[in-house]
């Protein structure tokens, strides 16, 4: 039985609400946690009044062991105020992950992913009002954190247009969050991104290549359009050739090249590396506590796996990376042809962050609970036996009351 329409209605505007919410922390005047918690827990709260259900996943019960563990060992941190203020971010990553898996585990997956995509979009296009961004820079400007806003968008819409079967839209759409995401000159998202699609494209080529086949025409009309956009605006020009610039000192960097490892900081990240590891082994299975790296060297190494490591030890490292392993284990395990488009953005978003993280820390990081959610909640949806539907609109036709969700 299909979904009523008011039920469709409340699906499409919660999911609106939700992405907005924590898109708009990310960037905005929004972002004290404490304040964030109790939005999280309202937006749970309304879930609630649909389904009195939460899924709790493979990965839900991996980021709770995470989260508990993180709270044992302020047990042995050497600075306990430090560890506190980390915190709360930790738990918003679980709040954020617990809702959105929610939402994709029983509610309709068209509402809830059409839903998105606006929520994210008048979030985006809120940013560009208030900071001027990409038409200006603004002087505070965090161009790792909007690169990943922008990440998150292109994951999202690319999935939706997936699931729907459509790929004009999703293809303009994709094109601009891409072109945004070159603008912020983030190294390791625009790496992160090329490598994601790459592989993508290589695990998933007969979706792929349809994807490019028909929307060549869009794409080519996007491309001249904003070519010559580009080329009529000096600033403009300037920025780009600064993004190209910052993308090739980041190739250098991966290739450890010597000779850039003055003006890249290199020899700082190398530094904290070797700090890292050689603290790791001092205490391998449990770490030195919460935030230990950031207390004995007042900053965190800029690396998850380094950080965790230190912090965690391998207890640490292995939950909060189990989780991007059961994603891949979903997707290797995935046998819905109907769907193997879907599964293909799964697969570029996870490889992206999965190298993202190695430059950077991604355990708090606000759009990995989403995607992870998302994902696991996708792919199980999607891989149910109960699961039907209507080849000629890609809309799945549940009962009112989901699935049964399983980890």
């Amino acid at each position: 039985m299909r979904a009523s329409s008011m039920g469709l209605a409340g699906t499409f505007v919660l999911a609106a609400v939700a992405t907005f919410t924590v898109t708009a922390n990310v960037y905005g005047d929004l972002s004290h946690p404490t304040l964030l918690t109790a939005e999280l827990l309202s937006l749970l709260a309304l879930h609630a009044l649909r389904y009195l259900h939460l899924w709790i996943s493979r990965e839900m019960l991996l980021c709770v062991g995470f989260v508990g563990y993180s709270l044992l060992s302020l047990a042995w941190t050497d600075d306990v105020r430090t560890a506190v203020i980390t915190l709360p971010a930790i738990i918003n990553f679980t709040l954020m992950l617990l809702l959105f898996s929610a939402l994709v585990a029983y509610h309709d997956l068209r509402a809830l992913l059409a839903g998105m995509v606006v929520g994210f979009t008048a979030a985006a296009v809120r940013y560009t009002l208030t900071s001027g961004f990409p038409f200006s820079y603004p002087d505070d400007f965090s161009y790792n954190t909007i690169a990943g806003m922008y990440l998150f968008g292109l994951f999202i819409t690319a999935v939706f247009g997936a699931y729907l079967h459509r790929f004009v839209l999703p293809l303009a759409a994709g094109a601009i969050l891409m072109l945004l995401i070159m603008a912020t000159t983030s190294i390791k998202t625009n790496l992160g991104v090329a490598l994601g699609i790459s592989a993508a494209a290589v695990l998933y080529f007969k979706p792929t290549l349809k994807g490019i086949v028909r929307g060549v025409v869009v794409l080519g009309i996007l491309t001249v359009g904003g070519a010559y956009t580009i080329s009529s605006n000096p600033a403009l020009v300037e920025r780009v050739q600064n993004g190209f610039g910052r993308v090739s000192r980041g190739v250098s960097v991966l290739a450890n090249r010597e000779a850039d490892s003055g003006s890249t900081g290199l020899g700082n990240r190398k530094g904290w590396e070797r700090e890292g590891l050689r603290g790791w082994a001092a205490t391998p299975v449990f770490g030195h506590g919460f935030e230990g790296f950031r207390a004995d060297f007042g900053t965190t190494s800029h690396s998850t796996p380094i950080d965790l490591l230190y912090n965690s030890g391998i207890i640490g490292f292995g939950l909060f990376y189990g989780m991007f392993a059961s994603i891949a284990w979903r997707l290797l395990r995935s046998r819905n042809a109907q769907f193997r488009g879907v599964r293909a953005r799964i697969a570029a978003c996870l490889i992206a962050y999965s190298f993202m993280s190695l430059s950077g820390t991604l355990y708090y990081d606000t759009f990995v609970a989403i995607f992870v959610g998302v994902a696991a909640g996708l792919l199980m949806r999607l891989e149910r036996s109960g699961y039907r539907a209507s080849e000629s609109a890609g809309v799945a036709t549940m009962g009112v009351d989901g699935p049964v969700p399983s980890t």
